[in-house]
């Protein structure tokens, strides 16, 4: 394991004036020297892990979580879970998430950035005949398993890799109080953790909320599960949830056409239940707090763009000065 305290590049006053009025945080809640990047490899917690061991990432901000200093925002005693998306190739850097990571940091969660088996994107199973075939796509990648397009062995799961590494954290980094989102038992505590991701990472954070009663569900670009075959969403996403649909959040993209239109992306918004909580709103025509809808979209920069660059538009860590006060809302809007 290797520990960096590093400066955290918090893009700017244009984005912290805003952030502090949003978050009723005070002035000197971002003290750009308190967040540590620690890199863990998969392979450290567990030696059963064998594939997809790039590093784990982890933020912590010591001036809130260790030093408690009464100036900053609270210690939430939430872990935030970043699942990232499909990937073709390993990476080693945290990926397009780390500016929202860290901002969550700032706010007083501990955060993990995840690394797992994630080079086959869901969207095979957007053609099968199989109702349940996007669900046991996913679940073999969540918990280990076998489906028509994957085979996972329980040990390089997202459960697994997620158990191991909490166990690590709160061995080597005891100050931190990483044992906290661990059950006595040994097991994941998840009504202590929120789960993000963005596109497939997204759809693995969603149906982890509706198995799992988590305390937050954040998707971008997600989730994208619309059967091809049964013209409409996957059948998971109806299924009873054991998270209130109340924590879950979405930001997607007018222009992301990745796996499915965004006229199917809403339906799978509205399948998942979210318009119970209001109309979508358009965050680039509105401010905090959004109607409180669950259901948010933009079209930034304004003109036509590629797909896959809208697909990312807004987890890119270069627009923070434009969807910061978006990624507080999700991060700190009230999830009864």
């Amino acid at each position: 394991m290797r520990s960096i305290s590093i400066r955290l590049l918090v893009v700017g006053a244009c984005l912290i004036l805003p952030l502090l009025a949003f978050a009723k945080v005070p002035d000197t809640a971002l003290r750009d020297d308190a967040i540590n990047t620690i890199r863990i490899r998969p392979s450290e917690t567990d030696p059963e892990i064998k594939t997809f061991d790039t590093y784990h990432y982890a933020y912590v901000n010591d001036a809130i979580i260790v030093d408690h200093d009464a100036s900053l925002t609270p210690i939430r005693n939430q872990l935030l879970l970043w699942i990232p998306g499909t990937q073709e190739k390993e990476n080693e850097s945290p990926g397009a998430a780390a500016g929202f990571c860290k901002l969550a940091a700032n706010l007083g969660y501990h955060v993990v950035i995840l690394k797992y088996p994630n080079n086959e994107s869901a969207s095979a199973c957007r053609n099968d005949a199989d109702r349940n075939a996007f669900e046991k796509f996913r679940m073999a990648l969540i918990t280990g398993g076998t489906s028509a397009h994957l085979n996972v062995a329980r040990s390089e799961s997202i459960v697994n890799r997620l158990t191991k590494l909490l166990v690590y954290l709160a061995r080597v980094r005891p100050t931190e109080h990483w044992e906290q989102f661990i059950e006595t038992d040994g097991t994941i505590k998840w009504s202590a953790i929120a789960v993000a991701g963005q596109s497939q990472g997204g759809g693995h954070a969603a149906l982890l909320g509706i198995k799992y009663q988590v305390a937050r569900v954040i998707c971008f670009g997600a989730p994208k599960d619309f059967s091809q075959a049964h013209h409409g969403p996957a059948a998971w996403l109806t299924a009873q949830s054991a998270t209130p649909k109340a924590r879950f959040f979405a930001l997607n993209h007018q222009q992301d056409h990745q796996a499915c239109s965004p006229a199917e992306q809403l339906e799978n918004l509205h399948a998942l239940g979210l318009a119970e909580f209001g109309k979508m709103v358009d965050v680039d025509q509105a401010n905090p707090p959004y109607r409180h809808s669950h259901i948010l979209e933009t079209n930034y920069p304004g003109g036509k763009i590629a797909s896959k660059v809208a697909h990312t538009t807004g987890i890119n860590p270069r627009n923070a000065a434009v969807f910061g006060k978006v990624w507080t809302y999700l991060l700190t809007e009230e999830a009864p």
